[in-house]
């Protein structure tokens, strides 16, 4: 069973750091479901990260994408493969406009569209724009607060709607040490107690 073996093959890949055995799986779960899509996806991602193998996460990935045109992870975790590992901002920035199309409110796929608007593009209306819808459809989404409150204080130099955000991020999630560092450092460049 395709849904199985990819499930055990992300277990081991995760809790028990068995990279052999969860790839054994991850081919054993294609084979079964040649277009399982999600499979595919945490495959390619596998092979990505852990392996660094990039020719055959990208083959996956288009394989993934090929079997479920829409399938909104997919297509989020490729445009993110093309922006940090091929630096192909131009096919990143259609793969994310995908993701958003086939699901308009996954916060995640917003909040990584939005990243990555400000920082491959440079267009902080748009990235704003993005950093808001997601925040619509995650309110308490701790990482696309913190990005969004440096956003807002570094390229819209809005100190007091920076650490509004911050605030709630660190409320959405008390113990998150990247938010509580970056509010720090926020603090003691704006000169805040």
């Amino acid at each position: 069973h395709a849904d199985n073996l990819g499930n055990y093959a992300w277990f081991l890949l995760r809790t028990r750091r068995d990279y052999d055995r969860a790839e054994a799986l991850y081919e054993r779960a294609i084979e079964a479901d040649p277009n399982d899509a999600h499979n595919l996806a945490d495959y390619a991602r596998f092979l990505e990260k852990v392996r660094r193998d990039h020719d055959r996460a990208e083959t996956i990935y288009e394989r993934a994408i090929k079997a479920h045109p829409n399938h909104a992870d997919s297509l989020a975790d490729y445009a993110r493969f093309l922006e940090n590992v091929r630096r192909d901002y131009d096919r990143a920035e259609t793969m994310y406009e995908r993701a958003i199309e086939a699901d308009p409110n996954h916060a995640d796929n917003l909040g990584n569209y939005a990243r990555f608007l400000e920082s491959a593009r440079r267009d902080y209306d748009r990235a704003e724009t993005m950093y808001e819808r997601a925040i619509k459809a995650h309110p308490t989404h701790a990482d696309n607060l913190r990005n969004y409150a440096w956003s807002l204080w570094i390229a819209r130099r809005n100190s007091d709607r920076a650490e509004a955000l911050y605030e709630r991020a660190i409320k959405a999630h008390p113990n998150h040490a990247d938010n509580l560092g970056n509010y720090a450092w926020f603090l003691l460049r704006t000169r805040r107690d």
